[in-house]
C-alpha cells in the first residue's frame, strides 16, 4: 500500500507540475502547436525540396516537463534523383528555453553524420558526441562557457522568444548554436517591418531581422569577446528572418545564402498557435 501511495504521488506530482507549465509559461508558443514549412533551392532553377513539420510536444524529462520536437526531413521524388536527403533532427528544452538534449542524424548524398548533444545541469557544459563518415572515428567533446550553448533547432525558438524593443532600440542580440564539433555565434539584428506575402498562406504584418553567422574556437570560447557582427540590407552572406509581428512571432520566411545557390524555407501550414494571429492582413 505505502508502494502504492508513492506512485500516486509521483503521478500527482507530475501531472500538477505539467499543469503549471502549461498556465505560467510566457513563451509566444505552446504544446501542440505546428508549422509545416516547405525547403526551396535555387541554383539555375527553382524547386521545393523537402517538407517537415515543426510540432511542439510535451514530455516528461527527469521528472520535470519540457518540449520536445522532432524533424524528419526527406527530399521530394523530383530532387531525390540530384542529391537525396534522410535527415532527422530531435530537440528538448524547457519552458525557461534552457536545452536538455538534441540529436541529429544525417545522410545527405553520400555524407552520413550523427549528433547527440548533452548539457550539464547548470548548463554551462556542453558534450557532444559526433560521428561522421569523414572521421576515422567517433568523436566526444566538450564545450564549456557560462553562456549557454544551444541546438540548432533550440535557436529558432529562442529567436522568437527575443526581446524585440531592444532589438529595434538598435541592440543586436547573440546566441551561441553548436552543430557537429563547431560552435557558431549567430548575431541578429532588427531591419524593419514590412507586409510579407507568403505563397499559400497569406499576407502578413512581419518583423524582419537579419542574421550573421561567425565560427568560435573551443579555444577561444572561454575567451572570446562577443563582439557583434554588424548585419543590415546590404551585408553579404547574410540570413534574412520573416517573424509575425504579432504575439506569436511565427517565422514565416527564412533566406540562407549557401556556398552554391541559395536556400529558402518557406511556411506553408499554422495550426494551434498560442495567440489569435493578429498579422494576417489577407
Amino acid at each position: 500500500m505505502c508502494c502504492m501511495k508513492k506512485v500516486l504521488l509521483s503521478i500527482a506530482l507530475v501531472i500538477f507540475s505539467t499543469y503549471l507549465f502549461a498556465q505560467s509559461s510566457p513563451l509566444p508558443f505552446k504544446a501542440g502547436e505546428t508549422i509545416d514549412v516547405t525547403l526551396h533551392y535555387k541554383w539555375g532553377f527553382s524547386a521545393d525540396i523537402a517538407d517537415l513539420s515543426f510540432k511542439l510536444q510535451q514530455v516528461s524529462e527527469a521528472g520535470s516537463p519540457c518540449y520536445h520536437i522532432v524533424l524528419n526531413v526527406k527530399s521530394s521524388k523530383f530532387f531525390d534523383s540530384f542529391y537525396k536527403v534522410r535527415d532527422v533532427y530531435e530537440s528538448k528544452f524547457d519552458d525557461k528555453l534552457n536545452p536538455v538534449y538534441f540529436m541529429r542524424q544525417v545522410h545527405e548524398g553520400n555524407f552520413v553524420a550523427y549528433n547527440e548533444y548533452h548539457w550539464s545541469a547548470d548548463k554551462k557544459t556542453l558534450y557532444a558526441h559526433v560521428e561522421k563518415n569523414t572521421l576515422a572515428a567517433p568523436a566526444d567533446t566538450s564545450f564549456t562557457s557560462d553562456e549557454i550553448i544551444r541546438d540548432i533547432i533550440n535557436l529558432v525558438y529562442s529567436i522568437r522568444n527575443s526581446d524585440f524593443k531592444s532589438l529595434e532600440a538598435g541592440k543586436p542580440a547573440s546566441i551561441l548554436v553548436a552543430m557537429d564539433r563547431n560552435i557558431t555565434r549567430a548575431t541578429y539584428s532588427y531591419v524593419r517591418r514590412e507586409p510579407r506575402q507568403v505563397d499559400g498562406l497569406g499576407t502578413f504584418n512581419a518583423v524582419c531581422l537579419a542574421m550573421k553567422l561567425k565560427t568560435v574556437s573551443a579555444d577561444d570560447l572561454a575567451k572570446e569577446n562577443k563582439a557583434v557582427v554588424p548585419t543590415g540590407d546590404g551585408a553579404k552572406n547574410t540570413i534574412y528572418i520573416w517573424l509575425t509581428d504579432d504575439d506569436n512571432r511565427i517565422p514565416l520566411h527564412i533566406s540562407v545564402p549557401i556556398s552554391v545557390g541559395k536556400m529558402e524555407i518557406r511556411t506553408v501550414g499554422i495550426s494551434n498557435n498560442k495567440y489569435p494571429l493578429s498579422s494576417k492582413v489577407k
